[in-house]
């Protein structure tokens, strides 16, 4: 089963609250000039693996931390790095580039999905970067999930993730990438 027919089995993605927000977030970000990426769940669905998200993850500039939380206005409720949406009462959790992995993400607009999501070749690098930084700072049982991310990923993109996707400047990274995609057998 794909990423398409389990959102299919699960309903409307197009017209889903997760979604609904993600646009909202364009929307709010685009009117205040502040560039962003969706990350996380949402960006793992949309590059074609199948998984389940309860909440919307959001990389921003560090330098825009102050503006970010000054635009999102009457439509959500600012907290500490991330705000609830007041119309569909999603969580929405802000990262900021620097503050985290030192990443800069990739982003493209979805037409389709009418938002800046993180491309394949970002997501693949983010995740794999999380999922080393939790195995060694928490531990394999906290990381497992961003593994899991990462080797559904390359199982759903397995025809486009090569040595361009796999040419990221961080050498750990791309070790990583590379033992992943020599295990990881199409269709398993």
């Amino acid at each position: 089963m794909n990423a398409k027919k389990v959102l299919e089995l699960n309903g409307d993605f197009r017209n889903s609250p997760l979604l609904d927000t993600a646009r909202r977030l364009h929307a709010c970000f685009t009117r205040h000039g502040i560039p962003y990426t969706i990350i996380g769940g949402l960006a793992v669905v949309r590059n074609g693996a199948v998984r389940t998200t309860v909440d919307v993850d959001v990389l921003l500039q560090m330098g825009d931390r102050q503006r970010t939380e000054a635009a999102l206005g009457e439509d959500f409720t600012a907290r500490v790095d991330g705000a609830r949406d007041r119309r569909n009462q999603v969580e929405v959790d802000f990262l900021y580039s620097g503050d985290d992995r030192g990443m800069i993400v990739p982003s493209e607009f979805d037409t389709a999905l009418e938002a800046n999501f993180m491309d394949l070749r970002g997501i693949l690098e983010l995740k794999t970067a999380v999922y080393l930084h939790k195995k060694k700072e928490d531990g394999i049982e906290l990381a497992a999930k961003d593994l899991a991310d990462v080797v559904a990923l390359v199982r759903a993109n397995r025809d486009r993730v090569g040595a361009q996707l796999l040419g990221s400047p961080n050498p750990a990274i791309r070790k990583q990438l590379r033992r992943i995609l020599r295990r990881v057998k199409p269709g398993r």
